[in-house]
This record gives C-alpha cells, sequence and structure tokens, in this order.
C-alpha cells in the first residue's frame, strides 16, 4: 500500500496500523476543545435536574405530611360530631 502501511499475507492491514490509527484519532480528540461548552451545557443542565428533583422530593414530601395531618384530624372531627371551638371564631 502507498500510505505506509504494512499488510498481512493476506493483503490487508495488520493490527498495529489500526492501533495507531486509534491512537492517532484520540489524540486530536483529546487536543480539540470544540465540544468544550456542549459538555460543560450538560454538566450545569444534569446538575440543574437533580437540585430540582431533590427539591421536588422535599417539598412534595412536606405536602403530603400536612395532607395526611389534615386529612387525620377531619376524621376525627366527623367521627366524633365535633371541632374545635376556635374553628366557628369569626
Amino acid at each position: 500500500m502507498g500510505d505506509g502501511t504494512s499488510t498481512s499475507a493476506r493483503g490487508t492491514p495488520d493490527c498495529k496500523y489500526h492501533l495507531n490509527k486509534i491512537g492517532r484519532g484520540l489524540a486530536a480528540l483529546w487536543r480539540d476543545d470544540g465540544g468544550q461548552a456542549t459538555l460543560e451545557y450538560i454538566l450545569i443542565l444534569t446538575f440543574t435536574v437533580g437540585a430540582a428533583a431533590a427539591l421536588a422530593r422535599g417539598l412534595l414530601g412536606a405536602l403530603n405530611k400536612g395532607v395526611l395531618t389534615l386529612g387525620a384530624q377531619l376524621e376525627r372531627n366527623l367521627k366524633t360530631g365535633r371541632a374545635p371551638a376556635h374553628v366557628f371564631v369569626n
């Protein structure tokens, strides 16, 4: 072959040629910082989504606890037929 590759007995490039080609490609990719901004945006988006999910989970937990407390109080009032005295204060 005229491109400086060595060939095997069957006339195909050998493994060393392919490994060198892969190594050159990886080195070029490592030096290239064209996708750096995209990676930074992906990392920021990932962090933001994670923080929003954690915040939503905390808020939903507190809301769920409040609704369960309200439901329990309402159930007690309905079963006994009474409501606390401060409910009817204007």
